[in-house]
């Protein structure tokens, strides 16, 4: 019987610690340069599992970066 409980408390520990979809998504994203432009992009957010706008400072973006919302969630969220 504690064999049992013990191999389901072991199954539900790693059943609820997924992955992410993509390994792409796991990239660390940020503006590079001394410019002072504002570049908007969408990227994925791994601490609240959520695609969203950000805006970044520099002369470019260094990252992932998708074309939309959907397209960021669909290969990112769990």
């Amino acid at each position: 019987m504690h064999l049992l409980l013990i191999l389901c408390l072991i199954c539900f520990i790693f059943g609820s610690v997924s992955p992410l979809k993509d390994p792409i998504c796991d990239d660390e994203v940020y503006g590079i340069g001394s410019c002072n432009a504002l570049i908007e992009r969408i990227s994925y957010r791994i601490r609240g599992n959520s695609c969203g706008s950000r805006t970044f400072a520099g002369c470019e973006t260094v990252g992932t970066f998708f074309k939309s919302i959907k397209e960021c969630e669909d290969k990112c969220k769990k």
